[in-house]
């Protein structure tokens, strides 16, 4: 019985042990599968660019690019637009900004450029200095002809565009300063002509605002303001043209005046020694006649009027100004 006993123990510890073992492997194996890497995109930082892009279109406006050539600026301002909507994407839009802002500032050059050569025809400086104005005139329209083209690079219209304007700008200052020399000139001569009346004895006041207004120019001309040198120049001009015209009328009437009181006093003499003919005065100290040597008036003496004239150079250079 004992026997028996051990023996169905042993018989159930074993089935036990096997149903264990054959429970465990009804599981099939699964091999561990690696989990792909998540990326998340990080966003570019467009900032610096934005800021470049929105300087230049800023720049634009306030040169009136807006009105003088709408639609460029409006294309460019829907390029601008969608890089703008692009960036906040966290696309990398650098190179595109960069066209972008090379666009605004060929429509700011171009504006200029415009309207420097509208001035300069407007004034007929066109001649001064063919050279720039030539080369100015026609980047302009290089300018013009290839904003029309969709495709072109902001890099390449802005270099026409600079090109037109810089141009441009020395053309019409050149010519300011060839006319501000030329008017000087004038206003010396005028001076000269104003001095040779004794203007600055005639019309003191008139005379010492008139070379003020030259001294002025000559020191905007060595400040290389030949435009404002021009004004002054001009302005010394017409004040000494305006004396010398007055004081010579004035000289003319009064030279008028004096040749009809000789002539009175000629015809006056003559009746007098037809008088004396007719009843000679004898004797001295006859009543109602002074002595042949009796001082009437006190004598006088005057300044010499040409040393009341001031003096200027007759001739400037681009870094010395009349004192």
């Amino acid at each position: 019985m004992k026997k028996y006993i051990i023996f169905f123990g042993a018989a159930l510890a074993f089935g036990f042990a096997s149903c264990k073992s054959t429970k465990q492997n009804t599981k099939p194996d699964t091999p561990a599968v690696e989990q792909p890497a998540v990326t998340v995109p990080v966003a570019t930082d467009n900032s610096a660019a934005l800021d470049a892009a929105e300087n230049a279109r800023r720049a634009a406006v306030k040169a009136g690019a807006d009105k003088a050539a709408p639609d460029q600026f409006n294309d460019t301002d829907a390029r601008y637009n969608e890089l703008m909507k692009r960036s906040r994407a966290g696309e990398n839009v650098t190179v595109e900004l960069a066209d972008v802002t090379a666009r605004y500032r060929a429509l700011e050059e171009y504006t200029k450029a415009a309207a420097l050569k509208k001035r300069i025809d407007e004034l007929g400086f066109q001649s001064y200095d063919k050279t720039n104005y030539n080369k100015g005139a026609n980047a302009l329209k290089e300018a013009e002809n290839l904003s029309a083209d969709k495709a072109a690079a902001g890099a390449k219209l802005y270099e026409h565009a600079h090109t037109a304007y810089a141009s441009l700008g020395t053309a019409l200052q050149n010519a300011f300063r060839m006319r501000a020399r030329e008017e000087r000139t004038a206003a010396f001569n005028a001076k000269r002509n104003a001095d040779s009346v004794y203007a600055a004895v005639a019309q003191k006041k008139a005379y010492d605002d008139g070379v003020a207004d030259f001294r002025s120019g000559d020191t905007s001309y060595a400040q290389q303001d030949a435009e404002n040198a021009l004004k002054h120049y001009g302005d010394a001009r017409k004040t000494f043209e305006k004396l010398y015209a007055d004081i010579s009328e004035k000289r003319a009437a009064a030279q008028k005046a004096i040749e009809e009181a000789k002539a009175k006093v000629a015809a006056t003499s003559e009746y007098a020694v037809q008088a004396d003919k007719d009843a000679p005065l004898s004797g001295s100290n006859i009543k109602g006649i002074e002595d042949e040597n009796a001082v009437l008036l006190k004598s006088e003496t005057y300044d010499d009027p040409s040393k009341a004239a001031q003096a200027v150079p007759e001739t400037v250079s681009d870094t010395e100004a009349a004192k």
